[in-house]
């Protein structure tokens, strides 16, 4: 039986990732940090059920070696892991004045508790494995009120390439797709706080929309695939665009 482990999969881009694995025929195993959400979806899908959800928050350590325990006793192994986790960023806003916290758990949240997460991870996969990290356009480009955020995805590509190159000698692939401006419940919480906000990010994209989560999660299903086996330490970039504006 195939593995997957997607992190922060109760929404956006990992809830879209966990249903693009289920509909491989893969057992899938997410976290998050609110069970209620999980029940909720699975009330509304039936198929999600399926799913081993475990509430974990990844910014946790103790959470992280629990989570990673569980799978190992659980299951033995991992296929394909995607650290995607992501929660709402605190530290937007000019960096100058950002209180030091905010920053310090910015990159928490976006660089160290996937670091955690690839140790486990990397543990417990075998040749023919496949690691795929959610970074960002963010990570590739200066992103100016979101310096924090910023630095955290250029740390996980650096993150990603690195460990690329150690991984691939024992059979495990590395490599991260990065996101152009995806719609989320994120987005759709700045949507209800200023109701052109779609618009005018739209207007910013070449492409002219926002990405819909099942085209990121198709991106990391490829890069999981057999169609993608050559490719070690890349970053795919699915942004409509946006990074070359």
């Amino acid at each position: 039986m195939e593995i997957a482990f997607v992190s922060g999969g109760s929404s956006g881009i990992g809830l879209a990732t966990v249903r693009s694995f289920l509909s491989q025929g893969v057992k899938v195993v997410t976290c998050g940090r609110s069970e209620d959400r999980w029940l909720a979806l699975v009330k509304d899908d039936v198929a999600l059920s399926a799913v081993d959800f475990i509430p974990a928050d990844c910014t946790d350590e103790s959470h992280v070696e629990s989570l990673f325990e569980y799978i190992k006793s659980n299951y033995g192994h991992l296929n394909y892991a995607v650290n995607n986790a992501s929660p709402d960023s605190g530290s937007n806003g000019v960096f100058q004045v950002q209180p030091f916290d905010a920053l310090r758990k910015s990159v928490e949240a976006d660089l160290i508790s996937h670091m955690h997460c690839m140790q486990k991870e990397l543990e417990i996969m075998g040749a023919g494995g496949c690691i795929v990290n959610v970074s960002s356009v963010n990570g590739i480009r200066p992103t100016p009120g979101a310096a924090a955020y910023s630095a955290a995805k250029h740390g996980l590509e650096g993150l990603t390439r690195s460990v690329a190159l150690e991984a691939i000698k024992s059979g495990v692939r590395v490599n991260s797709v990065a996101p152009g401006v995806t719609w989320t419940p994120r987005w759709e919480r700045r949507q209800a706080e200023t109701s052109h906000t779609r618009e005018d990010v739209s207007n910013l994209v070449p492409i002219g929309r926002f990405a819909d989560a099942a085209e990121i999660a198709s991106a990391i299903q490829w890069l999981c695939s057999k169609e993608s086996s050559y490719v070690v330490g890349h970053t795919l970039v699915v942004d409509g665009g946006l990074s070359l504006a």
